[in-house]
């Protein structure tokens, strides 16, 4: 991970940028930081309200996919009182 400043950033910009294709880059600009980060050659569309980046992962995405074919599939069961506890061992 390299911290640098908004300055530097500015005067080194091609230097960064190729740089984080392979290593964390973290711009320092007053008192917040931001971050340079690689997403490859598309921008994933992200459902979230909020933006979370749990949902920028494609795999994430798929995953709640497959979850929610199988409710319509009827392959889950409801998580009871007893389920619960027997599964978090209480």
């Amino acid at each position: 991970m390299k911290v640098i400043s908004s300055r530097e950033f500015r005067d080194s910009q091609k230097k960064y940028l190729d740089l984080a294709t392979t290593e964390r880059i973290i711009i320092r600009r007053k008192n917040e930081f931001l971050e340079i980060v690689p997403r490859g050659t598309s921008i994933p569309d992200n459902p979230s309200p909020s933006n979370d980046p749990y949902f920028d992962n494609p795999q994430n995405i798929a995953q709640i996919e497959i979850a929610i074919q199988e409710v319509k599939e009827g392959k889950v069961s409801p998580l009871t009182k007893d389920n619960q506890k027997e599964l978090l061992g209480v």
